[in-house]
């Protein structure tokens, strides 16, 4: 009866979460229509369009992410010359000879390729490549009937045609300028006209990600006033923005971006933008790589977490220099900490690393904060090089045991030898 009740709750909560989490499609399309007067009374008229499709939870209205895709096409005296469906590529000239149009417009290309010799991971970056078309008019009696098509042409073709003929601008917003700017490192937010494109993590020039699925509108933000701060922050002259999305309560004038998790403003520090209590931004600085301290306390700042030295004497407070120490540990006149946590044991007049997270004062052998109580103290030693076992790595041992650590966690593994 017990697993009944047990299996039909669970499918019960299975169907809440179920229904919680469904989200819809919201689709915003924006359209803007750009005229140019070409010589000989051609008009030429671009037609951009602009798709932003965000899927918001159905009760939760959170908003889990948008994607955003364009595509122009124009014509020329209404309908004499028609160039579409092309999808998200850019018109960027167009050469009349002979009253044949040609065109010249980009398009963006992903291209595999390897990061280091043996890279297994296949890796894409974004290129943009000029392609070349020729219109191709199969209409008759009056141009009622037949069609239109656009045949692909080298650019040899195009060049040689370019000699003689005379080339005309297209009006575009150039939307892979973001591409041309990857060298210069990261370039997330792309400022153009009217609007802000966010497009995820660039490394180097490096697109990490494909597709124009990865790439959105920012709301609310206003492209006069903005500037970008780093690969993930932007801000205008209202708000705070971090991977596109408007942060809440920041202060603008104030708001700085120290490293990628830590930013701070007049209300205090930040550590993946959620405030560390009681921190205070305007004096905040880092000391060493992985600490931190302001008018009020000293932090330890890891990887994906962060403690608070909660007794620390910050005056007399500083960072252990060693090789192996790697800004783990912190000693004051009294007291050593580990990663921000207190190493309630140790001496701090006989402490000492003896490697990364093992320590040892005059009496104990320490693993992070925490004493290694079945150590053998005088046999005690880190072995050099490491010894490594199916998915273990054991890198200190004594007289009795080995010690070590999995590759799946932290936790410290003895084993008897």
């Amino acid at each position: 009866m017990k697993k009944i009740i047990q299996y039909n709750l669970n499918y019960f909560i299975s169907i809440l979460l179920l229904i919680f989490t469904s989200c819809k499609t919201e689709t915003e399309i924006n359209t803007n229509v750009t005229s140019k007067q070409l010589p000989n009374n051609k008009l030429l008229e671009v037609l951009k369009t602009e798709k932003t499709a965000t899927q918001r939870g159905i009760f939760t209205h959170s908003d889990y992410g948008s994607t955003y895709s364009f595509k122009y096409q124009f014509t020329i005296n209404k309908n004499e010359v028609i160039w579409k469906d092309k999808g998200s590529v850019i018109p960027k000239t167009i050469l009349f000879c002979n009253d044949t149009p040609y065109i010249k417009y980009a398009q963006k290309k992903s291209i595999a390729y390897q990061q280091f010799p043996n890279d297994t991971i296949v890796k894409y970056k974004d290129t943009i490549v000029e392609k070349y078309d020729e219109f191709i008019d199969n209409r008759y009696f009056f141009k009622w009937f037949g069609d239109v098509s656009w045949q692909t042409i080298s650019k040899e073709d195009y060049n040689a045609k370019k000699e003689s003929c005379n080339e005309y601008t297209i009006p575009n917003d150039e939307d892979f300028k973001h591409i041309k700017n990857q060298k210069k490192g990261y370039i997330n937010y792309e400022v153009l006209k009217d609007s802000i494109i966010y497009h995820y993590v660039f490394y180097n020039g490096i697109n990490l990600y494909r597709g124009e699925s990865h790439s959105f509108k920012i709301k609310e933000v206003d492209p006069k006033t903005f500037k970008e701060l780093s690969k993930n922050y932007g801000k205008d002259s209202l708000h705070i923005f971090y991977k596109g999305h408007k942060l809440k309560k920041r202060d603008v004038n104030s708001f700085r971006v120290l490293s990628n998790s830590i930013t701070t403003d007049k209300y205090g520090v930040y550590f993946d933008n959620k405030i560390m209590r009681e921190s205070h931004g305007p004096s905040f600085k880092f000391i060493g790589y992985n600490y931190g301290t302001d008018k009020n306390q000293m932090y330890y700042l890891g990887l994906n977490f962060y403690n608070i030295l909660k007794s620390v004497d910050t005056k007399t407070a500083k960072i252990l220099d060693c090789k192996t120490c790697s800004n783990r540990y912190v000693a004051d006149k009294k007291q050593v900490y580990h990663e921000g946590k207190l190493i309630k044991a140790a001496d701090v007049e006989t402490f000492e690393v003896l490697s990364y997270d093992y320590s040892k004062d005059d009496k104990h052998i320490f693993y992070g904060d925490e004493i290694i109580k079945d150590a053998d103290y005088n046999s005690f030693h880190i072995l050099k090089p490491s010894k490594k076992i199916d998915n273990l790595t054991f890198n200190a041992a004594d007289k009795n045991n080995e010690y070590g650590l999995s590759n799946h966690n932290l936790e410290l593994i003895i084993q008897k030898k």
